[in-house]
């Protein structure tokens, strides 16, 4: 029994034989035009008796109209009969005789033949005979024609069954997901599957017996073609990745395996197999990129970032932890920190640590948060860093921790400078408000200092006293002139006195005044000065500053009572955010420096932060009031004044000024007052201490004045009401009083007696009159405590410069 491609193959071959002798009868046929029937049926009897092909000839019948309706058989061959089941008994006979039921296009298609000339082959199915025939019909002459037939019925039983198993192969095929081709030698379809046809966006039909060509671009096309070829030519199977454009232009990769398939015919085929693998490329290429990605993130991240086993070991680092570690993450991988930094003394402590927190983590499976803790790097540098660690499970690994760990050591470095930012702020505050207190208290003694000095010296000028009664007055005043001095340090402490700022240099005021201070130490302690050349010049009351060199080289001397060494230095200096930060509050910029360091018993941390509050004193004898000046002073010139001291080793106080770039001011030798002239002029008094106010208008009528007194705005107001233009000469008037400020007074007189004199009267600045402690341009003022001929003495400079 023949397998079905046997039976196949025979039944082609047998086909192609028939085909061979049907064209031969019909070109027969073709040249028998000129020949009779008998003629032709003599001279190929042979043939038709022994040819295994059924062979008939027919006359055609038709009607009336020429329709052909039936036809005549006039001669059948022994293999007609065989074939067809019919005898020689039909000869003679016409078909519907024969078969009553015979098929309408049986008569119709040879009926065309033998009136029209022209053969035709066609296969056909007889429904009486039950069998297939394939036909070639070919005209004799008119009305006449041959036709020469096989029976095909087992041929078509073994294309049908091939359809069939082509049917069902196709359909399992079509349930497989891969796409699948089959081509011949000619590169060209004769097998898909749905899957292939999706993926190509053409149909079966459309792509059988078409090429790659047809369908895909020609660079992809050549591909194809070339890897077929080598297996039509090797044999061997070929397994590629192959890149194709679908349907919808979008590229795909395929795995394709290729291989050869050859027929029992001989014929070679390609059958491709090729699984789609652009998801799988494409999720591969998204993983990719996501490690990537989070390669990137967790190596820019500005932390260390590290997984560790439960034996310390690191199975993940990125670059900023193996920055810190002085090395590369890939170094580091699977090491420990012990095997990195060896068993050094400096570190094993803090590598226990880290590695019972990690422990701790892995054992607990509860996170930890460690607010603060130091690490020390190779380089000995250490840092504060603030770690968080995670159990975590990896390459299924259960006993692992994550660790994160942000450097917060500028953050500590920011947080100590801003506790000592506010310490210095706290302590700035601190010296404001005993200030505001210090000059209060100075204003009221000035008050009664400006009375006690006054009445004295009215006692003294009107002569009526006895010599005991005078010395006992002078005395007086002299004790008030000393109480007057302390005020004056309590004013400069707070910054509420006047000052006379000019142009200055340093070096020369030190220089100027370096044999008095010579005098003013023992001769066990030396003196040195270390004066830089070409000092920057500042702006400052020169008799101020004087006063800070002073105060600053007694407290060194007091600190030195078994001699030393006192140095007062100068230079120019740039103060930066970075040193204010450090030590004292203050604006960046350029400053000249005064430094006066000691060798002496130096000053505690406790001492230092009270030195500059006014009364505080470590001296038996002292005030308190020293460096509470020269702190006022500096504080109220624009400058910063800073002290380092240690126990045993010294004291050194930095002033620094800020530098001004103007030409040193001319510096003016004080006049000595004299006895002033009288006068007769008309004097308003406004003052609202009832004693200062008595005083001042008793010492102007004492010279000749003729005056007017007033206790504050709103009666001195009333009082101008009453007199006309020009008869007031002079407005003397407290700065400060309740009701109405003497700036308020003046203004408001200034305004229908302009040209008026004002003389403002003051025992300490106040923003009226004063802007940062210099007086406003334009304004007189007469600073309390203040005598009768001090006043007399300023009273006629104004009426006098007023008239010239």
């Amino acid at each position: 029994m023949k397998d079905e491609n046997g039976t196949k193959a025979e039944l082609i071959a047998e086909v192609k034989d028939l085909r061979l002798r049907v064209r031969e009868l019909e070109r027969e046929g073709q040249k028998g035009s000129g020949y009779t029937f008998r003629e032709k049926d003599e001279k190929h009897h042979n043939l038709f008796t022994h040819m295994l092909d059924g062979y008939a000839v027919h006359e055609i019948i038709c009607d009336r109209t020429g329709r052909p309706v039936d036809y005549r058989f006039l001669d059948i061959n022994p293999a007609f009969e065989q074939l067809t089941g019919l005898t020689r008994d039909i000869i003679g006979k016409t078909v519907t005789e024969v078969i009553p039921d015979i098929e309408e296009p049986w008569i119709e298609t040879y009926g065309k033949v033998a009136l029209t000339g022209k053969s035709v082959r066609f296969e056909s199915y007889s429904g009486p005979l039950g069998k297939w025939f394939e036909i070639m019909a070919f005209s004799l002459e008119k009305n006449y024609l041959a036709c020469v037939f096989s029976d095909i019925t087992e041929h078509r039983k073994a294309e049908e069954e091939v359809n069939m198993y082509q049917d069902y192969l196709i359909s399992v095929l079509n349930c497989v997901a891969d796409p699948i081709c089959v081509k011949d030698r000619q590169h060209e379809w004769v097998l898909v599957n749905n899957a292939f046809c999706e993926i190509s966006g053409q149909s079966r039909e459309a792509l059988i017996g078409k090429s790659d060509y047809e369908f895909f671009p020609k660079k992809e096309a050549d591909i194809f073609w070339e890897k077929d070829n080598r297996v039509f030519e090797t044999g061997k199977d070929n397994i590629s990745e192959e890149t194709i454009t679908d349907s919808k232009g979008e590229t795909r990769s395929l795995i394709t395996k290729k291989t050869l398939y050859r027929n029992p015919a001989g014929e070679d085929f390609i059958v491709a197999i090729g699984r789609d693998v652009t998801g799988q490329k494409q999720t591969e290429r998204a993983l990719r990129e996501s490690e990537e990605f989070m390669r990137q993130v967790i190596n820019t991240t500005p932390a260390c970032i590290f997984v560790k086993d439960y034996q310390g070991k690191y199975l993940l680092v990125n670059k900023m932890m193996a920055d810190y570690h002085n090395t590369t993450p890939e170094e580091m991988i699977g090491k420990r920190e012990h095997d990195i930094y060896g068993n050094s003394e400096d570190q094993v402590g803090e590598l226990e640590k880290f590695l019972a927190d990690d422990r701790k983590v892995i054992d607990s499976g509860q996170p930890i948060f460690i607010p603060e803790e130091t690490f020390t790097l190779p380089s000995g540098e250490t840092v504060w860093l603030q770690t968080t660690k995670i159990p975590l499970t990896l390459k299924g690994n259960p006993r692992c921790v994550l660790g994160i760990a942000f450097n917060i050591t500028t953050r500590k470095e920011a947080e100590e400078d801003l506790r000592q930012s506010e310490e210095n702020l706290i302590q700035s505050q601190k010296m404001e408000a005993v200030g505001r207190l210090a000059g209060g208290i100075a204003h009221d003694f000035n008050n009664l200092l400006t009375a006690i000095i006054g009445y004295s010296e009215i006692l003294k000028i009107k002569e009526s006293l006895d010599v005991d009664a005078e010395d006992n007055v002078t005395e007086i005043i002299k004790a008030a002139q000393r109480a007057a001095e302390l005020t004056q340090q309590l004013l400069a402490f707070s910054r509420k006195q006047i000052l006379r700022p000019k142009v200055i240099n340093l070096n020369k005021l030190v220089t100027d005044t370096e044999s008095m201070l010579r005098r003013l130490i023992s001769e066990d302690i030396d003196i040195v000065t270390k004066l830089v050349s070409g000092l920057w010049h500042v702006m400052a009351d020169p008799g101020q500053i004087d006063q800070v060199i002073m105060n600053l080289v007694v407290n060194a001397r007091d600190a030195m009572p078994r001699g030393g060494k006192l140095t007062l230095k100068t230079e120019n200096t740039f103060l930066d955010k970075s040193y204010f930060s450090e030590h004292i509050s203050g604006e960046p910029g350029e400053y000249v420096l005064l430094a006066v360091s000691d060798t002496g018993r130096g000053m505690s941390p406790q001492t230092r932060e009270h030195i500059f509050e006014p009364f505080f004193t470590t001296k038996e004898k002292g005030t308190g009031l020293g460096l509470s000046t020269v702190y006022g002073i500096i504080k109220q010139s624009g400058g910063y004044i800073w002290v380092y001291s240690e126990e045993g080793h010294g004291t050194v106080f930095k002033v620094y000024l800020p530098r001004v770039k103007k030409s040193e001011t001319e510096l003016l030798e004080d006049g000595i007052p004299v006895a002033p002239e009288r006068g007769t002029e008309t004097i308003i008094v406004v003052e609202d201490a009832d004693m200062v106010r008595r005083m001042t208008c008793d010492s102007l009528r004492l010279f000749g004045y003729e005056v007017l007194e007033a206790g504050g705005g709103k009666e001195a107001l009333e009082i101008f009401d009453r007199y006309k233009e020009g008869e007031i000469d002079l407005l003397i008037t407290d700065v400060v009083m309740p009701d109405m400020s003497g700036r308020e007074l003046a203004s408001r007189v200034l305004e229908y007696v302009p040209g008026l004199n004002v003389l403002y009267i003051s025992g300490y600045t106040d923003e009226t009159i004063v802007h940062h402690g210099v007086l406003d341009k334009g304004v007189s003022l007469l600073q309390k405590p203040y005598s009768p001929l001090i006043l007399a003495q300023r009273v006629r400079e104004i009426l006098d410069s007023e008239e010239q």
